[in-house]
């Protein structure tokens, strides 16, 4: 049978036998599992079913779901199993039928439909243990099916026992597998004391799992009955289709061979060939399903979360095709062979193709760049260790690779191994800390103490200071240690601290500390995992080791930052209801003055929307909603829909912030008690931060209202200048605008004079150099469109010169330097020319050699700038 005779023969006998049959979920899963990254089994979509938090629309499911697994991406393209796209067949009873009905339906379709030779399939049962008994009666019905007592093997809970976690619903399992023959086994004869399911070899392969639920885990590990039992089964469509076409690996079926067999034509290369050749064009048939059906449901190349994926994914397929001697870009051939292969089952491949191709081809050309370089660095690096008798690539070859050369350590990793070396994995993790180390410390973290020094002056005080900040400002406590560290700071280390380290895109408390003989301010605050350092400077006096001390949180700080960070998750929730579920949270940062919020969206917010998401986030604010928060189990915390963050390390206990009857999300910052604390919300901007990633900053409370009455006072001047209420202004200042354009109109047209006398009199200031004029002049108050313009006139009446402009206008400074093609091709560089002269007005900017535009808010350097502009000339043009 071939795949898709397989899937409509299992979708067919459990519609005929009462299933409703559900479409397939989206890979990326719905927001009441948020923590886990990708849609990994059939059954994960109907979990709140299962979990008693939703009505299934039947009590007979069945589904073909598509299913991603993150952990095989790896050793895909090694072996002949592994996969990290396939799609997963099951069918689900919600308190109806039980073991008796999933074991009939099972084996009236393996034996019906399916047509398999049932002397060759196995069953295995739930042998028991000391907590729960073994599984008589699935065996008992297997028996009842006409399967031998000899072909039912009973394993133990790690093979035969289903649980989500430590608590909830779990229950037996009984399982499927088929003999392939004793070529794939390991020598002993197949029987109850030889060869069978549960041995290491190859012979048995597991095509399908029935699990029944039927006990309710206690936090005590106790198991009570469930008061209604259920059923969940999931079996591979590419395992099935393995077995029914006969072949050893699921590359080998009908689902990969086209594929395959179109890569073998574009390579000229033969999967039979064995080696580095099989190994790549299993990965292109996988990755290229994968990467097709990640980004038809919306993934993004990015790099955290599954975004991170599906980059991974891309970049293994481009690295192993550019191996195979593909030049150039091929993944839109390549996804164009998955639609033809699954469209018709899939039908969004073929209504999101040109978003597909869009997404994957942009993430492929920016890699293609990388690639060749990054390869060509790597393989001079082998040959040396192997030329110096060496074993392994030292960690600072690999991580020289990833930072010059942007080369995946992943890939690093793998094309080493191939070359039977290893890569010092533990010094290109440390070599990566120091550089985030580096980057943090030159962002001014720590008060630009030496971190080094401070994280070993954290380990060698021998204790954990206590965070108590989620409930007292004020405290009394003892300083457990403390050291200086240079420039006038001092590390300490408290044993109970209300200040809030840095983490979660929340900024530190500030605040002080103060004892009997002295007083210190406090710089920093820095997280180490679950302890902290404080950086603190004396304002007089001095801290002695062992003192007892009151510690006390600037609250003036502390309460608009909570107010900020509460607005964070109150603005994600607001923004998945104006934008969809697809919207996550891709970074923050939480402050007193102002908030920050990354998210996915692939393209910019229009004003309409902006406006929703701004109004639900303010009636929330006036509804006053109860924020509180509690601990639990990850797994509580996923079971009751709560956010997480993908690339966040959580413990065994999490902490969930519940905003009530709105939103649930893990967090470690601190919050307000109430959303009316939040105070108005302003959405200030919304931008693009990166592919698929928009940012929005906005402000709150007391800023949220100073912004209001700043705009409010700003309308109501600019309705005084131009004479009219404040509900006509915008018309007014379109009617001006209008007016500005005629006269500019009429200023090209006729005042041609005036920009003429201009031109001729720069042009009379110019000097010569190497055959090239040169002029560096102020040109006083005027438009930046009119700068660029005059530059062009003055530039085309010198013939071969640079020109460096600078003018003022409504108080800031513009620059220009346009150079040209003769003076280019002689040495000049008018983008190198304004990096000198843009600091010197207090700006910035650059450009090309031709061309240079910069802006800057210091009038009083505009000399310098113009002396520094003409030096630069003079040094890159030949006298």
């Amino acid at each position: 049978m071939l795949a898709h005779e397989i899937r409509a023969a299992y979708r067919n006998h459990f519609e005929q036998n009462g299933h409703l049959v559900m479409p397939s979920a989206s890979l990326v899963p719905a927001s009441l599992d948020p923590s886990v990254l990708l849609t990994t089994a059939g059954m994960q979509p109907f979990k709140p079913f299962f979990l008693g938090l939703d009505t299934p629309p039947g009590s007979r499911l069945t589904s073909v779901q598509k299913c991603f697994r993150t952990t095989d991406i790896d050793e895909v393209g090694k072996t002949a199993r592994h996969l990290t796209f396939f799609e997963m067949m099951g069918n689900f009873s919600f308190g109806d039928y039980f073991k008796a009905g999933a074991i009939e339906f099972a084996w009236t379709l393996v034996s019906g439909a399916w047509q398999m030779d049932t002397d060759k399939v196995w069953i295995t049962v739930f042998a028991g243990d000391d907590q729960v008994p073994g599984d008589d009666e699935a065996r008992d019905l297997w028996l009842a099916q006409g399967v031998p007592a000899e072909r039912i093997v009973g394993l133990g809970r790690k093979d035969n026992f289903w649980q989500a976690g430590p608590t909830g619903p779990c229950g037996p399992c009984s399982e499927l597998y088929y003999d392939r023959g004793p070529e794939h086994g390991c020598g002993r004869a197949a029987g109850p004391d030889g060869c069978k399911p549960g041995c290491d070899c190859d012979r048995f392969l597991e095509f399908w799992n029935l699990v029944f639920m039927q006990y309710d885990q206690a936090e005590d590990g106790s198991l009570s009955p469930l008061p209604k039992t259920g059923v969940d089964t999931g079996a591979g469509v590419e395992r099935v289709a393995a077995l029914q076409q006969g072949v050893h690996s699921v590359y080998e079926t009908d689902g990969f061979k086209a594929i395959i067999a179109a890569i073998e034509d574009w390579t000229g290369t033969s999967y039979e060939s064995g080696g580095i050749h099989t190994k790549a064009l299993r990965v292109l048939a996988d990755h290229g399903r994968a990467m097709t059906f990640l980004a038809a449901d919306g993934v993004l190349p990015a790099n955290e979360s599954r975004g991170y994926i599906l980059r991974r994914v891309i970049r293994r397929a481009v690295s192993h095709g550019h191996r195979l001697g593909i030049q150039g870009t091929f993944l839109e051939r390549l996804t164009d062979l998955v639609i033809t292969q699954l469209g018709d089952v899939y039908p969004e491949l073929v209504q999101n193709r040109d978003d597909v191709i869009r997404i994957l081809s942009g993430e492929e050309e920016r890699f293609l760049r990388t690639l060749e370089t990054g390869t060509n660095q790597l393989e001079e690096r082998i040959a040396r260790v192997r030329s110096e008798g060496g074993t392994a690539l030292p960690a600072a070859d690999a991580f020289l690779l990833h930072d010059t050369y942007g080369f995946p350590f992943e890939l690093t990793q793998e094309l080493v191994a191939e070359q039977d070396l290893s890569v010092d994995e533990a010094g290109f993790a440390e070599l990566m800390e120091a550089q985030r180390q580096r980057a943090r410390s030159a962002a001014g973290k720590g008060g630009g103490v030496d971190m080094d020094k401070v994280a070993a002056f954290a380990r060698e005080a021998g204790f954990v200071t206590e965070f108590v900040g989620y409930d007292h400002n004020d405290i009394r406590t003892r300083i457990g240690a403390l050291t200086d560290v240079g420039d006038g700071r001092i590390a300490v280390k408290l044993r109970e601290s209300p200040f809030y380290p840095e983490g979660g895109g929340q900024v530190s408390d500030a605040g002080h500390i103060e004892s009997d003989t002295g007083r210190a301010a406090i710089v920093d605050v820095i997280r180490f995992d679950k302890d902290q350092t404080l950086i603190v400077v004396m304002e007089h006096g001095e801290l002695m080791d062992n003192q007892e001390v009151r510690a006390i949180v600037d609250t003036t700080s502390r309460r608009p930052t909570q107010a900020n960070h509460t607005g964070t998750h109150v603005l994600h929730r607001a923004l998945q209801e104006v934008l969809g579920d697809h919207v996550r949270q891709k970074g923050s940062s939480v402050r007193p003055d102002k908030l920050r919020f990354d998210f996915s969206h692939e393209t910019p917010m229009t004003p309409e929307e902006l406006a929703r998401v701004e109004d639900i986030v303010n009636r929330v604010v006036i509804e006053g909603h109860r924020v509180f928060t509690f601990e639990t189990s990850q797994d509580e915390a996923r079971e009751l829909g709560a956010m997480m963050l993908f690339g966040e390390k959580y413990g065994d206990v999490v902490r969930v912030v519940e905003i009530e009857g709105f939103s649930r999300e893990l967090c470690g910052g601190t919050h307000v008690a109430t959303t009316a604390e939040i105070g108005p919300m302003r959405i200030v901007s919304e931008s693009s931060v990166g592919q698929g990633v928009r940012r929005i900053e906005a402000v709150t409370s007391g800023v949220a209202i100073d912004l209001l009455r700043q705009r409010e006072r700003a309308a109501d001047e600019a309705s005084k200048a131009l004479k009219v209420g404040p509900e006509r202004l915008p018309e007014a200042v379109r009617e001006l605008q209008a007016k500005v354009r005629e006269l500019e109109k009429q200023l090209k047209a006729g005042g041609g004079s005036a920009g003429g006398a201009a031109v001729d009199e720069l042009a009379a200031q110019a000097q010569e150099r190497g055959g090239v004029k040169l002029v560096a002049a102020g040109v006083g108050e005027i438009a930046p469109d009119a700068l660029l313009e005059l530059a062009d006139h003055l530039r085309g009446a010198l013939g071969s010169s640079v020109v460096l402009l600078i003018g003022e206008n409504a108080g800031k400074v513009a620059l220009i330097c346009a150079a040209t093609p003769e003076a280019v091709a002689a040495g000049a560089d008018a983008g190198a020319v304004m990096k000198v002269a843009a600091p010197l007005v207090g700006g910035g900017g650059g450009g090309k050699p031709n061309l240079a535009r910069a802006g800057g808010k210091d009038a009083s350097g505009i000399p310098a700038a113009l002396e520094a502009g003409l030096a630069a000339l003079a040094e890159q043009l030949p006298a």
